[in-house]
């Protein structure tokens, strides 16, 4: 089952791609289910489930927060509860215990993107309360995904994959595998705690590829 986990449209308020024309795509690149994460709203995704329950389409919802760690991807909320209301970022030591006590996860997205002085760049490898990581973003540089690609490998965590579009023609650009179909929320969550998961790309014949874990470089802890 191919889904792509990082998705956003003009709800995020940094695009104009309307849902439909997200679906559209997603459906012609050939995936199985998309995920909205719009930028610190989980309530603001909420009309896209309505255009894709109209399209019979399936979508999950999580939301992509911008925290004092970077961007990183929730999985499992139901409302903006984890939101702190002041201030340009939400706190991780805020924001994860509220997701934890949900059941859901969090995933750092492109963590080797620099955002506004704000990325996990520097403290990846002390995120011990992440369940996976996104390795292949659809948005990111080569350099930047090779280095999440490594991280991946050192760390051991399930790998991810999301196009991070904004545009349609971007849609699926990078996406995850999982190997079990799923269709809520908790059987998502499940499969990636449990490492059924793998990042992949689209080729340019439209075919996807699945990305394999590289072994831990020597000295990297395992």
């Amino acid at each position: 089952m191919l889904i792509d986990l990082h998705c956003h449209t003009k709800y995020s308020g940094d695009n104009r791609l309307e849902p439909d024309e997200l679906i559209r795509a997603a459906r012609s690149y050939g995936l199985d289910a998309i995920c909205i994460t719009e930028h610190d709203s989980f309530c603001a995704s909420e009309p896209v489930e309505e255009d894709a329950r109209a399209e019979d389409f399936p979508l999950f919802r999580g939301v992509e927060i911008n925290t004092n760690k970077g961007h990183i991807l929730a999985f499992g909320v139901t409302d903006d509860s984890w939101k702190e209301p002041t201030g340009y970022y939400s706190r991780i030591h805020v924001v994860r215990p509220i997701v934890e006590d949900l059941g859901g996860i969090l995933v750092p997205s492109h963590p080797f993107r620099m955002l506004g002085g704000m990325s996990a760049t520097n403290t990846l490898f002390d995120m011990d309360y992440i369940a996976a990581i996104e390795v292949l973003n659809g948005e990111n540089s080569e350099h930047e995904n090779a280095l999440a690609t490594g991280a991946w490998a050192a760390l051991e965590l399930p790998g991810v994959g999301g196009s991070d579009c904004h545009f349609a023609r971007d849609v699926g650009r990078c996406v995850t595998w999982f190997e079990k179909s799923v269709s809520t929320m908790a059987e998502l969550i499940e499969e990636m705690r449990a490492g059924r998961v793998a990042p992949a790309q689209r080729d340019p014949d439209g075919s996807y590829v699945r990305i394999n874990r590289p072994s831990p470089p020597i000295g990297e802890p395992r």
